[in-house]
């Protein structure tokens, strides 16, 4: 067995174990609290640093979901 055959049959398992569950738990807590601590940067930052950046007071929310974060991801990727 190759070095590259041993590593992905160790880390194909690992979604379905204890360890495996409490570091996504982990990730997903941790990526909450990034998001709400971001948010209130940008709600404290003044409008015309927000148009600097490019977006506007109401895009705030929509840029620290979730799902706006995964959409900015896509876009950049690209």
């Amino acid at each position: 067995m190759t070095t590259f055959d041993h590593a992905t049959c160790e880390t194909s398992g690992t979604g379905f174990t204890l360890p495996g569950f409490a570091g996504r738990a982990l990730r997903l807590a941790y990526h909450a609290m990034r998001m709400r601590s971001d948010r209130a940067a940008l709600r404290a930052m003044p409008d015309y640093l927000l148009k600097d950046m490019g977006i506007s007071r109401s895009q705030i929310e929509y840029y620290t979901s979730a799902r706006g974060a995964l959409a900015e991801a896509d876009r950049t990727d690209a």
